[in-house]
């Protein structure tokens, strides 16, 4: 791989300029200025592959950015921002509908609160364990138990921080082997919640298996975890078949993959422009059906992540929040986003995937608006 050593912001609009990019309409006295005090360049160089170059060898700007202001990419940072901080909202008020229509349900079919988790972990180590089978690869095993017969060998001779290490390889090993599934993952999960100051006192004291109840695990566990329960629950144990309770099911991962690309301030309008693997197709049809959005525009959920995954988290918003006045908070807010982000939509109007994803982001926060301040559940 090719060194790459950290240099002075100076040098890094110096290495922009001479890529192509342009600072017309921000100098690049301000652009080192943002790059040391606002943002930093892998990040907002992360955008610039957005925007296309001159590919041709013979041409004489080969490998130069076309039409790229630094400008833009700066806008892209402030866009992606604003869009995190939104999907982290609306993702909490999903996390805590779910919570409540779970506890809701529970409490009017007189669930046993321990019963229903002895069946979702065993539900979740049998799921986790055909993962196993179906993804292990017994080639290589013989070679790794002999690795670790070997390691094992070294820890009579070894003490302190040298044991330590043997047992992290063997760990590292494991799961190499294992592709890092753990059918006791959710679990063990509950029982690291102890080292928060937030969760010390309910994990110390509810975080034990024998002493949980279904409405602690409510409290005590990540959105994957409350995920887990509310598809075990409504589609295993209560078997809802509905076209609603499907749609919903369907549209729990992709909330989950953006709400994690979002609280790890990630990019995602970076997206644009990469191609989904594997879509869900129910997402264009309600898009299309339920927000009114233009065919063409919605054929994009299922080529680019984020206006996929987004188009999700509207939609699920809209099925499982309850609170009028939730929705409406939410709704307001959609279309405050979308007029900033239409606030400077000329710079990407001549590049034609991510003026194109820009527009059906806007058209998802207006349509949804509208439907989720239409009505309340």
């Amino acid at each position: 791989m090719k060194e790459r050593p950290l240099i002075p912001a100076e040098q890094q609009v110096a290495h922009l300029a001479e890529r192509g990019v342009r600072f017309d309409i921000m100098s690049p006295k301000d652009a080192v200025a943002f790059l040391r005090d606002k943002n930093f360049f892998f990040k907002v160089k992360a955008f610039a592959k957005c925007f296309s170059t001159y590919r041709s060898p013979a041409s004489e700007g080969y490998g130069r950015y076309v039409n790229l202001d630094f400008a833009y990419l700066t806008e892209l940072t402030r866009l992606d921002h604003h869009l995190r901080e939104h999907i982290l909202s609306m993702t909490l008020d999903i996390e805590h509908y779910m919570k409540v229509h779970l506890n809701r349900t529970m409490m009017d079919d007189g669930a046993d609160g321990k019963e229903v988790l002895d069946l979702l972990f065993a539900h979740e180590r049998l799921r986790k364990e055909r993962m196993l089978e179906e993804r292990f690869d017994p080639s290589g095993s013989e070679a790794t138990v002999e690795r670790m017969k070997a390691i094992a060998d070294r820890l009579d001779g070894v003490g302190g921080s040298d044991r330590v290490m043997l047992f992290l390889e063997m760990l590292h090993i494991a799961e190499d082997q294992t592709l890092g599934i753990d059918p006791e993952h959710l679990e063990r999960s509950v029982s690291y919640l102890g080292d928060s100051n937030y969760t010390r006192d309910l994990a110390n004291k509810y975080g034990r298996r024998e002493d949980m109840y279904v409405w602690n695990y409510l409290e005590l566990v990540s959105f994957g975890g409350i995920i887990a329960l509310y598809k075990f629950y409504f589609y295993d144990l209560r078997r809802e078949r509905s076209q609603e309770a499907e749609s919903v099911k369907q549209l729990l991962f992709p909330v989950k993959a953006l709400r994690n690309a979002a609280a790890h301030n990630g990019n995602v309008l970076n997206t644009i422009g990469q191609r989904l693997q594997k879509p869900v197709g129910s997402i264009a049809t309600a898009a299309r059906e339920e927000l009114g959005i233009d065919q063409e525009l919605v054929a994009l959920t299922k080529r680019f992540p984020v206006i996929h995954d987004f188009t999700a988290l509207v939609l699920c918003f809209d099925r499982i929040v309850s609170d009028a006045d939730a929705r409406s908070e939410k709704a307001a807010g959609l279309r405050t986003l979308r007029e900033r982000f239409l606030e400077h939509a000329d710079y990407f109007e001549k590049q034609i995937e991510l003026d194109r994803g820009i527009r059906m982001l806007g058209e998802v926060m207006r349509s949804g608006a509208d439907v989720i301040s239409s009505s309340s559940l």
